[in-house]
């Protein structure tokens, strides 16, 4: 893997080298969950680093743009849409986005699967956005076998209730959450203030110590202010040991005016664990 190829092509296509796109459905709490694998260019060895993508709420705001990047570097990639988003089946609720996470690692994780698409099993990555961040977060904390974990300006469920950010959240839910496949918005906000501490990213936050962790704020957020929503994390990880590094872009929720240095960051973060060379 090289982090230097993030925005580098081979100059053309050869016929048994192409990069490759697969569709995929996998199992998750009795429903289908789809998306695709990307896998890199042939003529980059394997088998490969790989990365499984976890989207944020509701998914507007998408990392395809990481995603490519990650396979020119010579990444596996895997997104999917979690349960009742973007065409998957089922219900969208908070509680579901960690087992979801947790049975896609799972499947990539097994050999039979890692064969069919050249996935290095000794590094495997889970990295989310937003309530993608504190997916991975939380479904880490149950995943031993995998290399890194990697959470950018993710949203904190846990410091929304702590901080009387219910309002925020609601209205978040209601507006934003029209097009998932839920019974109500009332439904989600209740699945999340009933379930509000072990959604927190602070919930049982020792397991992360055992992972190597990429945490990325956006300096000014508005929607997940990481004085509230990441630091606090930043702070207990560190005072544990915890092989962690902090970054801080100053950008907006998206980062959307900083797409290049966010992919670089985590680029060369991923790099810099499966090398071992900092």
């Amino acid at each position: 893997m090289k982090a230097e190829n993030a925005f580098v092509e081979f100059e053309s296509d050869e016929k048994d080298s192409f990069p490759e796109i697969f569709e995929l459905n996998i199992v998750s709490g009795g429903c289908r969950i789809y998306g695709y694998l990307l896998t890199p260019d042939k003529r980059i060895k394997g088998p490969y680093p790989t990365v499984i993508m976890s989207h944020g709420f509701p998914g507007y705001t998408t990392n395809n743009d990481i995603e490519l990047a990650l396979m020119r570097m010579g990444c596996v990639v895997i997104h999917m849409n979690h349960r009742g988003a973007w065409g998957s089946e089922g219900e969208y609720l908070f509680t579901n986005l960690t087992d979801d996470l947790i049975a896609i690692a799972k499947w990539a994780h097994n050999p039979a699967i890692a064969e069919q698409y050249g996935i290095d099993t000794d590094n495997l990555f889970i990295a989310g956005h937003s309530m993608g961040g504190q997916t991975v977060l939380n479904a880490a904390k149950d995943l031993d076998f995998i290399k890194g974990v990697i959470a950018l300006a993710p949203y904190d469920i846990g410091a929304a209730f702590r901080y009387k950010l219910e309002k925020e959240l609601f209205l978040m839910i209601e507006t934003e959450g029209q097009c998932l496949k839920m019974n109500s918005a009332s439904d989600v906000y209740e699945n999340a203030l009933f379930n509000q501490e072990k959604l927190g990213i602070l919930y049982r936050y020792d397991e992360l110590l055992k992972h190597n962790v990429l945490l990325v704020e956006a300096a000014l957020d508005t929607i997940a202010p990481p004085e509230l929503m990441l630091r606090p994390l930043a702070e207990k990880l560190k005072d544990g040991g915890c092989n962690m590094t902090f970054k801080t872009i100053k950008s907006n929720h998206s980062f959307v005016g900083q797409r290049m240095k966010l992919t670089q960051t985590v680029g060369e973060w991923i790099e810099s664990i499966t090398t071992g060379i900092e």
